[in-house]
Parts: C-alpha cells; sequence; structure tokens
C-alpha cells in the first residue's frame, strides 16, 4: 500500500461534509464505501467521525491492514455474517464503526444483495442501480464549502493540552455551534491522529475566521491560552506564533 492509498485530511473532510449534508446526524445509518482505496478509506474516517456505520469490500488484505493500523478502518473481517454482526450492533447503538470485508469486491456487493444487506448511503458504483433501487441514497463523491477558506491551527507547545482548549473557541466561532463541522473539530483528531495531533484543520466562512481570531485574542489576553497559537488560511499566517494577539 503506497501513500496515494492514505486520504489526507482535506480529503476526508470534503467527504465528511458531503455525508452530513445529506445526513447531519447520521447514527444509526449504514455507509457502503466499497473498496478501500484513497477514495473509499476517506470516506470511513468520514462516517466514523460523523456517527455512522460503515462497510467496505476489499481483495487487497495489505493496504487494509495498514488501514487498520493508521486508525482508518475498526475491522477486518473474512465473512458476511462477521461483518453483519458488528455493524447490526454498532447500529443498534446508533454508534460509529468501520467495517473491511476481504474478498472479491463484486462478488461480496452481489452477496449483499442477496441476502439484503441494504446500505442507507452509497459511496461508490457496485451494484449501485440495485441498491438505490432500493432506497439507498448517492452520495457526492466529496463535497467543499462554496466561499468557505481553509483553517489550521497548531500551539507552539504541550499540543495535547492547549490544542483542545483551542479547538473549543473555534467551535464557538462558527456561525451555528450545532453545525457538524462542530463535531468534526472534537472528534476528527481521535480518527485521525496522524495528521491532526499537531495542526487542526477545518473550513470557515470569512466571518467566522475573524469571530476565531478576536475570540481567540481575548482568551490569550485573559490568559485562558497560555501559549502562542498559530492560525493560518490557505497557507498563510494568520496569527503568528510568536505573537498570538496579531492579526493581519
Amino acid at each position: 500500500m503506497t501513500d496515494q492509498n492514505i486520504p489526507d485530511t482535506a480529503e476526508v473532510f470534503d467527504h465528511f461534509a458531503a455525508l452530513t449534508s445529506i445526513a447531519p446526524e447520521p447514527g444509526g445509518l449504514l455507509v457502503f464505501f466499497g473498496e478501500a482505496d484513497s477514495r473509499g478509506l476517506a470516506m470511513a474516517a468520514a462516517a466514523n467521525i460523523a456517527g455512522a456505520a460503515s462497510l467496505g469490500v476489499d481483495a487487497n488484505a495489505a493496504r487494509v491492514k495498514i488501514a487498520l493500523r493508521q486508525g482508518l478502518c475498526d475491522f477486518m473481517v473474512n465473512s458476511l455474517d462477521e461483518a453483519l454482526r458488528i455493524l447490526k450492533n454498532q447500529i443498534r447503538k446508533k454508534e460509529p464503526v468501520a467495517v473491511a470485508l476481504m474478498g472479491d469486491p463484486e462478488r461480496l456487493a452481489a452477496e449483499m444483495l442477496e441476502r439484503g444487506v441494504q446500505p442507507d448511503l452509497l459511496a461508490c458504483g457496485l451494484q449501485a442501480e440495485a441498491f438505490i433501487e432500493r432506497g439507498a441514497k448517492v452520495l457526492p463523491a466529496a463535497m467543499a464549502m462554496c466561499n468557505s477558506l481553509v483553517v489550521t491551527w497548531s500551539v507552539s507547545q504541550d499540543a495535547a493540552q492547549w490544542l483542545p482548549r483551542v479547538d473549543a473557541i473555534a467551535i464557538e466561532a462558527l456561525e451555528d455551534v450545532s453545525d457538524p463541522r462542530a463535531k468534526w473539530i472534537r472528534l476528527a483528531p481521535r480518527y485521525l491522529q496522524k495528521s491532526l495531533s499537531h495542526e487542526r484543520y477545518v473550513r470557515m466562512g470569512a466571518e467566522e475566521l475573524l469571530r476565531f481570531v478576536e475570540l481567540l485574542q481575548q482568551r490569550t489576553h485573559s490568559g485562558e491560552i497560555a501559549v502562542p497559537v498559530r492560525v493560518s488560511s490557505g497557507g498563510l499566517p494568520v496569527v503568528q506564533p510568536a505573537d498570538s494577539s496579531a492579526a493581519v
């Protein structure tokens, strides 16, 4: 499995946005993400962050094992019965899980149809027409938010202590704190530890970014945030780590 099979943070976020645009609270739903390539794994991770259960089918055990180690998938199983035991329990509890079923994708998708395994949301082309006829909704491949800016932030030290506090400020800056992006900010670091443990990522509107910077300045001046914070938009600094109260 090469690096190109591991989705980057932006790809996962765009799949998360696509999923939550159709199902803002997808707990209890089943997403069929197809093969465990970069696109499929991006959807699996996005579904976990959003709160949905997901199922993939793949013949490449090596790349699924790497996906497991990366935290992009939770279980690798060898039969549909094993997959269903895991999925039914999590769907009943409305809790997320990502399962990869090993075998020929076309054959396994046909077996799903034969046995009446019906995804709620479809993110691949395997037996798509038949699943759609039975009621599955098609997820967009990815969705970049209109008129939005890529915003990242990091701290100069003790990330495990301070980043969650800055995350809370970012959530407060959103126009609506019930926005699915609040869930992304809270939960994505758990599933994307390798990429988000030191620098966070989200898309914001220009006014949200301005409010984020203003709130960060206030909390820095009050002493609530006691380490330098760097905020960037589109790769350009908005708040510099040397002076976390200076905005441009």
